[in-house]
């Protein structure tokens, strides 16, 4: 995962077999899967890109209604096959694979399935035949100061009842007994499938960085720079009651405005003191970074199976007519290119269910229903004879357009920048509350009342924790 530039030839990946733990490692340092899911979850549009393909992966749920049925023993945590199918999309959308444990019961039947975090999860050693027989899993993660005793060791799947029964000899009964673990990857060419977000983890660890950027600039209220030379104090009691002086006249959330410096200057010809101020200009336009976002949006949106822009909402694009048109025909054109990773699902839960302790589904139909963000996206308006939406007017037109550049403008990282200077402004009284509540409703579309909370209450400075724990200043 780490930026390099791409060489004239591609260097083949090699397996890094961990004998301490006895697994082959997922990256370099065994925690690739984390990497992948920090990436996500801090990119606005690899977050919604992901929750997209999952959606469509698990589509409206099986063709076979099978809502009633109760694959858990605890009457108050019910799961039907469906909520089992959308945990598995869930987990297959980030990573392109996903653990189940399996459960059997002394007939050698299936009688549980469990989703394990993927990131606990490593696969274990090969065998001869080029077979992995282990998968280990760590429930406190594979940092650095993980003790073996601390990883358990489970079997690969193999539902054959021989093997399952030497399995559980080795355990020391049935109630010892863990069950084994099922792999399924999209593609096996490698020991751990390769995420969608790999192919544009640059662009999203932009994205990240483009949101604290702005965001560092939002606390310092969009203000320049000074740089306050001073000469050495005689005390360290002199030097504390200045910056204390200085940080009181700033105001505590223009504090990181000042930057303090110890100097000494040659002022023979012209006399200053012992205190000079130099100023760095804040230059700082959200236009000047709006390719950089729509970019790496466009760049993130291809990643994950090419979604259609429509689908996204940040970049523009045309597939039909009208809005309806451009949903319809990007929801459908999205569902024929996961159509494949939703077809392998369709035969995983075909084997998970073989042999099952129930006969919960005679038909052996696992077809999976297509996603739609309409009610029929594949609605043909004179073959079922239904009345097309009518023309709409130019006033109409007009207004749903601003609806949509509003809905844009807030989602995007400036539109939240934006918010956020607002929000400072009223904080700092130079924009009065009424005033600030205008401006949401008419540029960002909110709610009078949504307004409202918004700027209702907002901290001085407020704190923003990042991944790692620290303040971001």
């Amino acid at each position: 995962m780490k930026s390099k530039v791409v060489e004239q030839y591609k260097q083949e990946r090699i397996e890094i077999f961990n004998k301490r733990f006895g697994v082959i490692f997922d990256g370099e340092d065994n925690l690739k899967s984390l990497v992948v899911e920090n990436l996500i979850d801090n990119s606005p549009t690899a977050f919604q890109c992901a929750w997209l393909y999952e959606s469509f992966l698990g589509g409206g749920g099986f063709e076979v209604d099978m809502s009633e049925i109760n694959l858990s023993e605890d009457e108050f945590d019910k799961q039907n096959p469906n909520n089992l199918l959308f945990d598995v999309a869930e987990v297959v959308s980030r990573h392109q694979g996903v653990f189940i444990n399996v459960g059997y019961n002394a007939n050698y039947e299936k009688d549980s399935f469990k989703i394990i975090p993927y990131t606990l999860c490593k696969v274990g050693k090969k065998d001869s035949a080029d077979y992995y027989g282990k998968i280990l899993v760590s429930p406190k993660g594979w940092g650095k100061s993980l003790k073996k005793e601390d990883v358990d060791i489970f079997d690969v799947y193999n539902p054959r009842p021989d093997v399952i029964q030497t399995q559980v000899e080795a355990a020391g009964g049935w109630e010892n007994y863990k069950g084994q673990i099922f792999f399924f990857k999209l593609s096996r060419k490698y020991t751990y499938p390769q995420s969608l977000i790999e192919r544009a983890y640059t662009f999203a660890d932009t994205e990240n960085q483009l949101g604290l950027y702005y965001n560092g600039t939002a606390k310092r209220s969009f203000e320049d720079v000074t740089v306050i030379r001073h000469r050495k104090f005689e005390s360290k009691q002199d030097e504390e009651a200045f910056e204390r002086n200085v940080k009181s006249l700033s105001g505590f959330e223009n504090s990181s405005t000042k930057l303090l410096v110890e100097d000494d200057w040659d002022d023979e010809n012209n006399k200053q003191g012992n205190i000079r101020f130099d100023t760095i200009k804040n230059e700082v336009k959200s236009e000047k970074y709006a390719h950089f976002e729509t970019s790496s949006a466009n760049y993130i949106r291809k990643a994950f199976k090419n979604i259609p822009p429509q689908l996204v909402d940040y970049v523009a694009g045309k597939l039909g007519n009208t809005s309806g048109e451009d949903l319809i025909k990007a929801q459908s054109i999205y569902n024929s290119l996961i159509s494949k990773d939703q077809e392998k699902l369709e035969m995983l839960f075909k084997e998970l269910f073989r042999n099952y302790k129930h006969d919960i589904n005679p038909s052996n139909n696992w077809t999976i229903k297509q996603y739609s963000l309409l009610d029929d996206g594949t609605v043909n308006y004179d073959e079922n004879n239904i009345e097309a939406p009518a023309q709409k007017t130019k006033e109409e037109l007009d207004e749903e357009a601003i609806r949509t550049a509003q809905a844009t403008l807030r989602g995007s990282v400036g539109g939240v920048t934006s918010i956020l200077a607002i929000q400072a402004s009223v904080v700092a009284k130079t924009t009065t509350l009424d005033s600030g509540v205008a401006m949401l409703i008419n540029i960002f579309g909110y709610s009078d009342e949504v307004s409202r909370r918004i700027l209702g209450n907002p901290e001085a400075n407020p704190t923003n924790p990042n991944p790692n724990g620290n303040t971001i200043n």
